[in-house]
């Protein structure tokens, strides 16, 4: 299959996985990781359904986490966006577990500079978190997100809605949104 690669996009998935995520919404009942699990290959199945290449959008996910004492921030790469997998692995998702902190901060800074070194011309970066931020206050790095050149989306999977998580998408220019349900959740992430 051929694609205009002047439409190609760089969709990178940035996804809490502290311990909180184990949590449920109240709206729905469901875990927050497992909505954020059954969304993803939801989503993946819709768009990939035989092969990964060559399809016009490419795929990256992310966990980050905050483990140890001190505390340091661990990104770990489910799905690398560059180098492009020759498959999606996407079974590793069910092997993510949810402990330890969340680096809010550590965890944007990363998706910024992940997508940095993308060629294409579309760039979507989607941090998926239920707010927690145990790492500096991201109106610390208020003026880089500004500056940044990338909106970031934000899917918010939490009871109460976070002013840190709107900022990050106010500051960058990208979207917010705070899904009830895993419906909800799938239409965030397509949009």
């Amino acid at each position: 299959m051929s694609y205009d690669e002047s439409k190609a996009t760089d969709l990178l998935f940035v996804i809490d996985g502290s311990r909180s995520m184990r949590g449920k919404l109240h709206s729905s009942g469901m875990a927050k990781m497992n909505m954020v699990k059954t969304g993803l290959l939801n989503f993946v199945a819709e768009r990939w359904p035989v092969s990964y290449f060559p399809w016009p959008t490419r795929l990256g996910v992310s966990f980050y986490r905050l483990l140890g004492t001190p505390g340091s921030t661990q990104i770990e790469v489910v799905v690398p966006l560059n180098p492009a997998p020759a498959s999606l692995e996407l079974y590793r998702l069910d092997q993510m577990q949810c402990k330890g902190g969340s680096p809010l901060v550590d965890a944007v800074k990363y998706a910024i500079e992940n997508m940095a070194d993308s060629m294409r011309k579309e760039k979507v970066i989607k941090l998926v978190s239920d707010g927690g931020n145990d790492g500096e206050p991201v109106k610390s790095i208020a003026g880089s997100l500004k500056a940044s050149p990338f909106e970031v989306d934000v899917i918010e999977l939490s009871n109460e809605a976070s002013k840190e998580l709107r900022d990050i998408a106010t500051l960058t220019g990208g979207s917010y949104s705070r899904p009830h349900s895993l419906s909800d959740f799938e239409k965030a992430i397509r949009a």
